[in-house]
């Protein structure tokens, strides 16, 4: 390569990493700019929802802090702070390494359920433990399903996810922290056919509490559960089946007791006995005829 050739490629990268300096330089200002903007609508509306007697620092110093936060740990600590309002600060410091998980539920749940599963040891190791959607529950449960968490794991979250109504929560609840449920030994079988069938699922079972005291009743429920779910089959036919069935059972059984019992010596002298009665009465009848005539 010539010399003209290689003083015309320096040229060429220097003119190239120069634009590239100039573009970076002039980007940074923008982005800084946007995000100074962003701070400074967050930190308007925080003070404008939570009032000034919460906050206590003006908006120019808020909206700097909340920049700071939100370059540190990203930006959906935006939408955590207005949600929740300068709290947000404490419990993301009080998160340690687990701040980003603090802040996707502060901004995604708001200030009174997600405040509640942060700021709370047990409910926030069954957080970390379970992952978000343990954290859903707590949080739109407002602490209701959380005994059920601790016991149950897993398999109780998505119970409690597809029941819609605040009564079926507390029904689920109830049976949990009752002990009905543990006692059943099948508590993930039954809390995965609730996660499946929803609120018809947990009404049922609330309606006939046998099912989860009666194991006869609870496998056939397990087995095929819609039928019962949907009232094609009644469960109560089944309870008096099993009610019935030991009754036959046991009559059955002394029957085939009693047989086999009976001395055979004994039953051929009293068929012996039968009809030699038999003969008797035969004659006497004759006898009574002939006299009568």
């Amino acid at each position: 390569m010539t010399c003209v050739k290689k003083n015309f490629m320096r040229r060429v990268v220097t003119t190239v990493a120069l634009a590239a300096v100039i573009v970076a330089v002039d980007a940074v200002p923008a982005f800084a700019d946007a995000k100074s903007k962003l701070a400074q609508e967050a930190a308007e509306y925080v003070m404008q929802k939570f009032g000034r007697q919460v906050v206590r620092e003006g908006t120019e110093t808020l909206a700097t802090r909340i920049e700071v936060y939100a370059l540190r740990h990203g930006d959906e600590f935006y939408a955590a702070i207005r949600k929740v309002g300068p709290t947000a600060f404490r419990l993301v410091e009080e998160g340690g390494e687990h701040a980003p998980q603090v802040i996707a539920v502060l901004s995604r749940y708001g200030e009174d359920g997600a405040v509640w599963v942060v700021s709370r040891p047990r409910a926030m190791q069954l957080f970390l433990q379970h992952g978000e959607e343990a954290a859903a529950v707590m949080a739109t449960t407002r602490g209701v399903a959380e005994p059920a968490l601790a016991t149950f794991g897993k398999p109780s979250v998505g119970a409690f996810k597809a029941l819609s109504t605040g009564q079926n929560v507390r029904r689920l609840a109830m049976v949990a922290e009752g002990g009905e449920l543990a006692a059943t030994g099948r508590s993930t079988e039954i809390l995965d056919i609730i996660a499946k069938y929803g609120n018809p699922a947990m009404e049922f079972l609330w309606r006939h509490k046998e099912v989860l005291a009666s194991g006869a009743l609870l496998a056939a429920f397990i087995a095929d559960p819609e039928p019962y779910i949907r009232g094609a089959k009644d469960i109560t036919q089944v309870l008096a089946e099993n009610a019935v069935r030991p009754l036959e059972e046991a009559a059955g059984a002394a029957a085939t007791q009693a047989a086999k019992n009976i001395d055979s010596t004994k039953v051929a002298c009293l068929a012996v006995i039968v009809a030699a009665i038999l003969v008797a009465s035969r004659w006497l009848l004759k006898s009574l005829g002939r006299r009568c005539s």
